[in-house]
């Protein structure tokens, strides 16, 4: 059976030229320079399609004045810099826009040869990610209330809601207190590293010390799901390498995504629980 798939087009604003500071040298500081941007946003225009309302689809002109707004408030060393910037500050203030790509052009960089422009293009979209949470010392509940708060005043995420908690005993032969746990559903435009550091953060700050593998602790954050993203590097791999295995981390997160498909597995959450308990 083909899946349907949504309305998707491209929203493109090309060309908009601005004046406005950025760059390493003093100058560019204070003299403003041309700048030429191309924005190109995806967005579902399933409902704009039907109704012919602008209501439901992005209002281009606004978005301009949102850039320009943007390169005149902030002065930024790096293009690099400005063109990512840009993309998370169009992401956060359009919730309709999926993915987002720009290219910020500088036509008068300050170089002695020929040249047209030098650009930098960045891309940044808004991905669904399963966040698991588990603390077994102190008080459980608290370091889940505060990582979920914690989550909830992160810049470019978007705290969607959390499953039931439940208790379950210690897994892994190592701790030896019962755990409380929980799954969280969030939208960021966070990539998965950049969402690492971010959860890595909040585990500090709830007193998290990785002394013991599989050992107690005060508040543990795994990042489940990232999209249908598969990540395999040294110290970060998504889907969870584990997860499959956990009834801590299925049960509840079950509550969130019971459809959603594994990517290696070809598996949904519940039929990963349901197999796990020999269902």
């Amino acid at each position: 059976m083909k899946k349907f798939l949504n309305n998707n087009s491209h929203i493109i604003i090309k060309g908009l030229e601005i004046q406005a500071c950025h760059g390493v040298n003093p100058e560019e500081k204070v003299n403003p320079q041309k700048w030429v941007v191309d924005i190109d946003m995806l967005v579902d225009i399933t409902k704009a399609s039907e109704k012919d309302d602008l209501n439901e689809t992005i209002n281009y002109a606004k978005v301009s004045k949102l850039v320009v707004a943007f390169f005149k408030d902030k002065c930024f060393n790096l293009i690099e810099t400005l063109a990512d910037r840009l993309c998370k500050e169009i992401l956060a203030n359009y919730e309709k826009i999926k993915e987002v790509e720009v290219e910020v052009k500088k036509p008068d960089a300050p170089m002695n040869q020929t040249f047209e422009y030098v650009s930098v293009k960045s891309k940044r979209e808004r991905v669904l990610c399963y966040i698991a949470l588990g603390s077994n010392i102190g008080d459980k509940s608290a370091h889940l209330d505060n990582a979920i708060n914690a989550l909830e005043n992160t810049n470019d995420i978007w705290f969607l809601r959390e499953s039931k908690r439940i208790t379950t005993k210690p897994y892994g032969g190592v701790a030896d207190a019962d755990f409380i746990n929980s799954c969280a559903e969030i939208e960021t435009t966070l990539t998965p590293r950049e969402l690492l550091k971010v959860l890595n953060t909040i585990e500090a700050k709830e007193g998290r010390v990785r002394d013991v593998h599989w050992g107690n602790r005060t508040l543990d954050l795994d990042i489940i799901y990232y999209g249908d993203y598969i990540v395999q590097e040294s110290d970060l791999i998504i889907p969870h390498i584990d997860m499959h295995n956990r009834i801590f981390v299925l049960d509840p997160l079950c509550k969130l995504c019971p459809k959603k498909v594994h990517p290696l597995y070809g598996l949904t959450t519940e039929q990963l629980l349901n197999k796990l308990l020999n269902i």
